[in-house]
């Protein structure tokens, strides 16, 4: 079992972490953003996701495609 399915399983132990400082809230972050760009119609292509998801985070497409990449070498 990876980082991402315990992180995933565990959302109650996930909080503790984030709340006393062990965990960033950037990775529920970059979480929510891998979920969304897996749940996104395939019919779009992966630059438009990234500009879809850059606009609902608020953050560059080139920031949501450096997380894609790590979400899917961290996963895979």
């Amino acid at each position: 079992m990876n980082r991402y399915e315990l992180l995933k399983k565990n959302e109650n132990i996930t909080f503790q972490y984030v709340k006393n400082g062990i965990l960033s809230y950037m990775i529920l972050r970059d979480i929510k953003i891998y979920e969304s760009f897996n749940l996104l119609d395939d019919n779009i292509s992966k630059e438009m996701k990234y500009i879809i998801l850059g606009e609902e985070n608020e953050l560059s497409t080139k920031r949501i495609e450096q997380i894609i990449y790590n979400m899917n070498a961290t996963i895979k």
